[in-house]
This record gives structure tokens, C-alpha cells and sequence, in this order.
């Protein structure tokens, strides 16, 4: 008998833990032209909210173009700069995935990027002798770091970091969550997602990837990935496009050609360890196109990958082996 009181008081023990360990509190916010949510599970409800709004802050005052007096417009407006720890933990990576892409991905194409009025600015009129002229600015390769001075061979280059900028951003958020000890959690800005631990049901987070037909304002989803302790980033041109004098341009800029890209690649989702790789390999996977895109991702262990893409008006998708493993497709 008392052995059962033992065993039945143990049982009530372990489920009060249990159902303690898997309440799940949410932190909301806006930052950087978008929304932000953090989902954690804890016994004890942290103060995130005025760290991680502090924190993006920051990331906005060093790295955003949109603000005047930030980091990144002072430099694009000058000669030189002394640069925050995150600009140059930012400029070191994008350099690594500059090489690493063979130029697919390339930070330094500012100018272009402003021309084509894709930072939402008023586009220029371009043609090939705007385009040429511009490409002579666009390029990582004109900008230096001399110990924390970054400087530009050119007056007219500029830096924009707008394609792993975020990702970066989504990767400092998580790193409050571990510092407070926090081992379960989910982090989303902007759509760039972070995971780490499960989830209140213990299961892997799940994150949708967004069918990529027409607008997609009802958001219909492809697939659900079950992610595994990684970050994962989508990048389309299904949404993301201007329009010039009738003509729709793609939001994927070639660096090497300076025109917007045009192939049928749709999207490329991303599942690296950090958020900043994958949004910046998404980036670079866009403007490789299909073929390339699909042998590089076979090539790099460290990423896995979804492409979808049209064959004549029907989606097809192409998905790398590890991330197949954890991925639902949905009809």
C-alpha cells in the first residue's frame, strides 16, 4: 500500500512538471518595417520585450538604409566610416557567402539596388548605358576594413545588407533567449524563422512554406517543415516585384549583369544553422537559378534546401535529402 502511494505520488509529481515545462508565452512586437513573435516555453515568464525591441534598434541604427543617420547611410553618403561590431560581423559573413556563391550573393550592389527603385525608393529610368555605368559601383570587392574603419574605393558605391541584414537580427533575438536560459523557442521577424527546442506539444516547430502562385494573399502553403534546431528563410520573386512602364521586374538583382533575374525559379527556402546564411543563401539561390542552385545546395552539407519552380504553368518542386526527411507537402 505504501509502496502504491509512493508510485501514485511520484505520477502527480512528474505530471504537474510536465504540464508546467510546456506553457507556451508569446512576445510580440514591430521592428524594421515588419512584425516580429517570439514563442518560448518556460516555467517562468521572462522580460524579452524591452531587450529585444532595444536590441533591434541597434541593428536598425548600424545596418538600415531607411534611417539617415544609421551606420550604412553615413557610409553610402561618405568616404568612410568607424563600424559597430554587428556591421562588421555582417560585412565579414556576407563576404565569406560572396565567394562561397561566386558572387551570387553580393551586398555591394547598393547603387543598382536604388536605381531599380527595389529599396521602395523612386526608380531610376535604366537602360544599358545606366546599367553598365552603375555596375562600375557594384561590387563587395570596393569596399575594405581596416581594423573597425570600413572604406570604398568609390564615392558613388553603396553597401545593402538588406538580404541578410534580418536573418542577422533573427540570430541576436535567439541569443537573448539562450542567455536567459531559454531552450525551447521559436523566432520570427519578418518571416525568417529560428528554432531551437519543440514546442508545448513537444514536437518539432512547424513552419509553412508559402505557394508561390500569383499574389498569394490568402498565404496557401506548398509544405510544413517539422524544423530541427535550425533557421529556415524563403526568398521569392512571386510577390516581390516593380513595375515599370507596364513591364513587371523581378526583386532578384543579378549582380554580374545588373538586370533583375528572369528564370523559372519561383523560391528557394533555406535551412542553415544561423538565419543570417540561410537569408543570404536564399538571396544567392534566386539569382543562381534552378540548375545551379539545385548543385550547389547537393554541394554544401551545412544547407538544405526547397526550390519550387514552373514548368509551363504547373509548380514543380525540388527538395535536397536531409530536408525531405522532415517536410510534409501539401496539395
Amino acid at each position: 500500500m505504501k509502496n502504491s502511494w509512493l508510485i501514485l505520488l511520484a505520477a502527480l509529481i512528474i505530471s504537474c512538471g510536465q504540464s508546467e515545462q510546456t506553457v507556451e508565452r508569446v512576445v510580440n512586437g514591430e521592428a524594421q518595417g515588419t512584425t516580429y513573435t517570439v514563442k518560448y516555453i518556460s516555467q517562468e515568464k521572462h522580460e524579452l520585450k524591452p531587450k529585444l525591441d532595444s536590441l533591434l534598434e541597434e541593428i536598425d541604427q548600424s545596418m538600415s538604409t531607411w534611417v539617415p543617420q544609421s551606420t550604412i547611410s553615413l557610409l553610402n553618403n561618405g568616404d568612410s566610416i568607424e563600424i559597430e561590431q554587428s556591421f562588421k560581423e555582417v560585412f565579414l559573413l556576407a563576404k565569406e557567402i560572396h565567394r562561397e556563391t561566386g558572387g551570387a550573393f553580393d551586398p555591394g550592389i547598393g547603387a543598382l539596388i536604388e536605381a531599380w527603385g527595389f529599396d521602395y525608393k523612386n526608380p531610376q529610368k535604366m537602360d544599358s548605358s545606366k546599367v553598365d555605368s552603375l555596375l562600375r559601383l557594384s561590387a563587395l570587392e570596393l569596399f575594405t576594413l581596416s581594423g573597425n574603419t570600413m572604406h570604398k574605393r568609390y564615392p558613388g558605391a553603396k553597401l545593402n545588407f538588406n538580404a541578410i541584414a534580418q536573418g542577422y537580427a533573427v540570430d541576436a533575438m535567439a541569443k537573448v533567449l539562450d542567455e536567459a536560459g531559454i531552450v525551447h523557442y521559436y523566432v520570427e521577424l519578418g518571416g525568417e524563422v529560428l528554432t531551437k527546442g519543440k514546442n508545448s506539444q513537444a514536437e518539432w516547430w512547424r513552419i509553412g512554406i508559402d505557394k508561390p502562385s500569383g499574389e498569394n494573399l490568402e498565404r496557401k502553403l506548398s509544405a510544413i517543415v517539422s524544423l530541427k534546431n535550425s533557421a529556415m528563410v524563403t526568398s521569392g520573386n512571386y510577390r516581390k516585384y516593380l513595375e515599370i512602364d507596364g513591364q513587371r521586374y523581378s526583386h532578384s538583382l543579378n549582380p554580374k549583369t545588373g538586370y533583375p533575374v528572369k528564370h523559372n525559379l519561383l523560391s528557394t527556402t533555406i535551412l542553415a544553422p544561423t538565419a543570417a546564411e540561410a537569408d543570404a543563401y536564399a538571396t544567392a539561390c534566386m539569382v543562381m537559378g534552378l540548375e545551379k542552385a539545385k548543385s550547389f545546395l547537393e554541394k554544401n552539407e551545412q544547407l538544405e534546401g526547397v526550390l519550387i519552380y514552373d514548368v509551363e504553368g504547373e509548380l514543380k518542386t525540388f527538395a535536397t535529402a536531409g530536408i525531405a526527411e522532415q517536410m510534409e507537402v501539401l496539395n
